[in-house]
């Protein structure tokens, strides 16, 4: 069972809670902070008051107050960049460094690989026919949980966050999580290298057999040292490999990074090097 969290000061969460709502039948299952919980088919969805980033240990929240546990935390968010970039995208949550925008320092969530993955692709799908840009972002900001979580999002500022299109897209691809199984047979990843909207990894799960947990963007490489590294690993359930924007992280980095990889029984792989989606 997955937990859909959806925001009253989020335009684009409501946007696309609105969606939801319109394109399935829900039950009311119980109540959290004064609001429904409501059911449909493998997911509960609520209404929190406050904006998500700084929603910190929702996870324990949720299951002190209903009793429940998930497997995953979907939140349905806003995306905002200085760029203006129209963007839908999906992302793993934590902080390589600082903590400015929720979550705690230094600490990373776990991931749902395969979900994540799943959801960018079926974003591909059904958003191919919008003026939106459709990629991951790599990880970044709050809030902190212990349960496996995803942001999926409309971006990147005021003007798109009411449109209906996107926000009836990302509600199509919510629906369909865990049912297309497109990654069933996926290996299971982590990521290095290349700019915040990881334009390779984006790219090598649409042609590979790859479902990609935790990317490290170019800023953020100097967090990585070894402790970093099994936090990666330990919060992408199932790695066994590695990739790397190879044009984005130099020698002698890479060769250090791969040596403590190694280390920690895993492999870094090229695209050659992974069997082939379609």
């Amino acid at each position: 069972m997955h937990l859909i969290i959806t925001s009253a000061e989020d335009v684009a969460s409501m946007n696309i809670r609105g969606k939801l709502l319109g394109m399935a039948e829900w039950e009311e299952t119980g109540i959290f902070e004064d609001e429904p919980v409501l059911s449909h088919g493998n997911f509960h969805m609520i209404l929190i008051k406050d904006i998500h980033l700084h929603r910190e240990c929702l996870d324990r929240d949720v299951e002190n107050d209903t009793g429940n546990r998930y497997d995953t935390f979907i939140f349905a968010s806003r995306h905002r960049s200085e760029s203006g970039l129209r963007t839908l995208t999906v992302h793993a949550l934590g902080n390589y460094g600082n903590a400015d925008f929720g979550g705690e320092p230094g600490r990373l969530v776990p991931t749902n690989p395969m979900l994540m993955t799943e959801a960018l692709l079926l974003l591909k799908k059904h958003g191919s026919g919008l003026d939106f840009g459709i990629s991951f972002e790599t990880t970044h900001h709050g809030p902190y949980l212990e349960t496996p979580t995803l942001f999926i999002e409309i971006g990147s500022g005021p003007e798109a966050w009411p449109e209906p299109e996107p926000a009836k897209a990302i509600a199509r691809v919510i629906l369909e999580l865990g049912q297309s199984n497109i990654t069933g047979n996926d290996v299971v990843g982590i990521g290095f290298g290349g700019g915040h909207y990881a334009p390779r990894h984006t790219d090598v799960v649409e042609r590979m057999k790859i479902s990609m947990g935790h990317m490290v963007p170019d800023y953020a490489i100097a967090h990585v040292d070894g402790t970093m590294l099994d936090q990666i690993i330990e919060r992408t359930p199932g790695a066994s490999v590695a990739y790397f924007h190879k044009k984005a992280v130099k020698q002698p980095r890479k060769g250090e990074l791969t040596v403590l990889l190694e280390e920690r029984n895993i492999r870094v792989v090229r695209s050659a090097d992974l069997e082939p989606r379609h």
